[in-house]
């Protein structure tokens, strides 16, 4: 029978995790400065196809190995920030991890090797360790990959349950990651996050990590994940990965604007738009001599969002041309934007 589950300190698991001081650190995360949670990174890189959910139980600094012990591993759930949902979904949910390997140290090494004993049950992995097997190694374990859509997931999180026997409670420390991967999930591009250190113990604990600054924790409803953890189902059409989406994130319902004036001069152009009212951080012009903006196509961004006209200057002469608008919103490391205002045609004058 598996354990209760205990949830870190805080009133919030998945807010502490990136937050609360490490309850316990290896030698290694002492040495990376691991004592709070970070954001590492984002999937802008343009190989980054793929996010895996990942876990790792190291021996804590200043403690023995013991002669034999056991580590639990429950289930593990990777989550994505769906713009056009407008809420956290599951894009991938594992009763135990996928993978488990016993991991030399420095993670540099790459070198690894199966672990002499695993059992499994309907929901947890049953791991025993000796250590001989475990000096100077870490257990690391990850679910499945998952497509990244670009054009709609913003935010990632990732939680995972774990507990151990006596002889290892309190003498390990846990930790949380996402890596993004190339197309075939074989390369790792980035870390998007490091989680704080967990303790083990003889009941169950849940291991969180997350992207989400914490400026925008609460608008984002991230406190969600606690339960979507316990009783959340694998999104239904997930993205794959197999159709052409676009690669920015869209929100469907921030407010967009409108062009208002296209004035033409020789070689000039000035355009004049309306005034979002809510608060945005600028706006996108994109011009293009393509009607559907397929080729051709220049931006540029007005970081002012009290701003509500541009001129342009040295335009090539007698070309037809198409503009169009949107806002944007900075969020954490990267923008989301509006939908575009409707195109706007003209051409220079002689």
């Amino acid at each position: 029978m598996a354990p209760i589950t205990s949830y870190a300190e805080g009133s919030d698991p998945v807010y502490d995790s990136m937050t609360l001081r490490s309850e316990s650190m290896s030698d290694y995360m002492i040495k990376a400065n691991r004592y709070y949670g970070h954001i590492l990174s984002d999937t802008s890189s343009p190989e980054s196809k793929r996010v895996l959910s990942m876990g790792a139980v190291y021996l804590t600094s200043g403690e023995t190995l013991p002669e034999k012990f056991t580590v639990y591993l429950g289930k593990i759930k990777l989550f994505a920030y769906s713009l056009s949902k407008r809420k956290w979904i599951v894009i991938d949910s594992q009763p135990y991890p996928s993978g488990i390997r016993v991991y030399t140290l420095p993670w540099k090494n790459s070198k690894s090797k199966k672990c002499n004993s695993i059992t499994y049950t309907d929901s947890y992995a049953k791991v025993d360790l000796t250590a001989d097997e475990m000096k100077n190694c870490v257990l690391h374990f990850w679910g499945k990959t998952a497509s990244i859509d670009k054009s709609d997931y913003l935010f990632y999180a990732c939680g995972f349950e774990f507990w151990t026997d006596e002889a290892a409670a309190g003498k390990f420390t846990a930790t949380s990651g996402i890596d993004t991967k190339n197309a075939s999930g074989s390369q790792t591009v980035t870390q998007l996050y490091s989680s704080r250190g967990l303790t083990t113990q003889t009941y169950k604990r849940i291991q969180w990590g997350h992207t989400v600054p914490n400026d925008v924790y609460s608008k984002y409803k991230t406190s969600t994940l606690n339960a979507l953890f316990e009783n959340g189902q694998l999104e239904p059409g997930l993205y794959t990965g197999t159709e052409p989406k676009g690669t920015v994130p869209v929100d469907p319902y921030m407010k967009k604007t409108k062009l208002n004036d296209v004035i033409t001069g020789k070689s000039t152009l000035k355009l004049k738009w309306k005034k979002v009212k809510s608060v945005i951080d600028g706006y996108e012009i994109q011009f293009s001599t393509n009607k559907k903006f397929r080729n051709k196509v220049g931006s540029i961004f007005i970081d002012k969002p009290n701003a509500m006209a541009k001129k342009f200057k040295h335009i090539k002469y007698g070309k037809k041309f198409y503009v169009r608008i949107r806002t944007y919103k900075n969020v954490g490391r990267q923008k989301v934007y509006s939908k575009w205002s409707k195109k706007v045609g003209g051409k220079l004058k002689k």
